[in-house]
């Protein structure tokens, strides 16, 4: 078994961990390889910026849709 996951691999893990929970084991290695790669932390970061303006996005457009129904319907 190798101690560091190649970044490929750290590419899915980066993305798969912002859908769901990753092992304790496959969170160790990522934390080890985002601390020595840093073309990897740069893609960890963007995935994170995307992350977080698609859910600032999906609030907006939930808001929106809830101000343009009428009064009796909002909720």
């Amino acid at each position: 078994m190798d101690l560091m996951h190649s970044c490929r691999r750290v590419a899915e893990l980066t993305s798969q961990s912002h859908d769901e929970p990753l092992g304790l084991l496959d969170r160790l290695r990522l934390r080890l390889h985002l601390s020595m790669c840093g073309n990897c932390r740069i893609v960890e970061q963007q995935l994170s910026a995307v992350s977080r303006l698609a859910v600032e996005l999906f609030e907006e457009a939930v808001e929106a849709e809830t101000l343009m129904r009428p009064p009796a319907q909002r909720s």
